[in-house]
């Protein structure tokens, strides 16, 4: 991101490196896309979209230079340990009616957003309210709407609202990719200047007619930047037709597409009218059907490997995980529990999204519990020296089990695409043709 954090405390940098280790030990790579311009130290209020539940602030947490507050439903204040980690990193607590707690406003939380606002501090809502399984955007509510102009009413200048979207690889997998979207910002001053009468909101935050109209624009602003599909079929079809299209727009490179331009341009495919759309993913499901009849994904066909490049790959990559090997066997005795619990995890009949919360929270709590274990006995068998011994090497051990994984599913790939090779010189015209349609069809989109 283009912003800086101003005046960064002890506190803040703790928080940043603790956040950024956790988001790289959860996610093999995350991608984020900022336009030109982006304000850079004024007061933010960051809208996205909530597919993730406790990855969704990771995520961001790990993005944004500028820590936010987070606004969240005051029930998970009532967790002993999520609430006092959420006090810690500055969580706003609001109060929902459903969640039958005391009576009480929320006049508490908006004087709290306004008081960070006013110190160019930064604020993220989800203003869906809900986490969503659905690979769309929910009806927003006007809390995001209502802090805005209620802000401003305050005082609070050059105020902007962020959209930002959040897009999984596989929102329920370890070491999968993520894309952080960002999209145009609206500035408030502005918009409050165009859109209604005289420039200015009386009622401020509770102007109902001024809320609803900005809640409107936020909702706008959000699908543009965040996943927003009929369904899953469509996501999955629009997706496939980006990647196919980004690859053959450069000779078919054997590097794998950004998650970050297939999702983008996937994204782009979805705002087009649903005949449009309907054509792309009848190409691509005639398209899939062919590749599912020769046994290879279009990837691989379009990065098929002759025998140098194949040979001199795969034995590089054999070499580092040859290499690799004695840290990860060392690495996988130590941490065989933490990995058994979260593949129990894993392996729970439950709703995606909340496998995304549930799978890094066991994880950090797992490993973290037995790296404990580890370096309390190394203590006390070798002094505080084994003690910091231990302490640097479990990260390195774990790093190499998950790198020896990585390695071997990259060996896989490479022999998937040598043996493509001699599917791709004898490719017949109609899966060839069946491929071109695909390109000019999300191209006509």
């Amino acid at each position: 991101m283009t912003q800086g954090q101003q005046n960064p405390t002890r506190k803040d940098r703790f928080i940043a490196r603790l956040v950024s280790f956790l988001t790289r030990s959860v996610y093999r790579k995350v991608e984020v896309y900022v336009p030109p311009d982006l304000p850079t130290t004024a007061p933010l209020l960051t809208v996205s979209n909530h597919f993730g539940g406790f990855a969704d602030a990771l995520v961001l947490l790990d993005v944004f230079p500028r820590r936010p507050g987070i606004v969240a439903r005051d029930v998970i204040w009532k967790i002993p340990v999520a609430g006092r980690l959420m006090t810690w990193i500055g969580g706003i607590p609001v109060h929902k009616p459903e969640d039958r707690t005391a009576a009480t406003s929320n006049d508490e939380m908006f004087g709290s957003c306004y008081a960070a606002l006013a110190d160019n501090g930064h604020i993220l809502i989800f203003p869906e309210g809900v986490t969503r399984n659905e690979p769309s955007i929910a009806p927003v509510k006007t809390g995001a709407a209502r802090i805005a102009l209620g802000a401003q009413a305050h005082g609070v200048a050059k105020l902007a609202i962020l959209p930002v979207g959040i897009h999984y690889e596989d929102k329920a997998a370890l070491r999968s990719r993520v894309f952080v979207n960002v999209g145009l910002p609206i500035e408030v001053d502005d918009y409050v200047a165009n859109e209604f009468d005289e420039g200015a909101v009386a009622g401020g935050a509770n102007d109902r007619e001024a809320v609803k109209v900005l809640t409107d624009s936020i909702e706008t602003a959000l699908r543009r930047a965040a996943p927003d599909y009929a369904n899953w079929s469509e996501a999955h079809l629009l997706a496939a037709g980006a990647d196919i299209t980004l690859r053959n727009a450069v000779a078919d490179s054997p590097r794998a597409v950004g998650i970050g331009l297939r999702d983008r341009l996937a994204n782009t495919l979805a705002d087009r009218p649903v005949e449009h759309r309907r054509q792309i993913c009848d190409a691509v499901s005639a398209y899939q059907d062919d590749l599912d009849s020769v046994g290879f994904s279009d990837a691989e066909l379009g990065g098929a490997l002759d025998a140098r490049r194949f040979t001199r790959s795969f034995l590089t990559q054999l070499f580092i995980g040859v290499l690799l090997l004695p840290f990860a066997f060392v690495g996988a005795v130590i941490n065989v529990i933490p990995f058994l619990v979260v593949k129990a995890v894993g392996a729970l009949r439950v709703a995606p999204s909340m496998l995304s919360t549930l799978k890094p929270i066991a994880a950090f709590a797992a490993f973290g519990i037995t790296w404990c274990v580890v370096i309390w006995l190394s203590t006390m068998s070798f002094g505080w020296r084994g003690g910091v011994i231990a302490f640097v090497l479990l990260p390195v051990y774990l790093a190499a089990v998950v790198l020896s994984v990585e390695r071997g599913a990259l060996l896989w790939r490479l022999v998937r695409r040598r043996r493509a090779a001699a599917v791709q010189s004898t490719m017949s015209g109609q899966l060839l043709a069946r491929r071109q349609a695909v390109v000019e069809t999300v191209l006509a989109a």
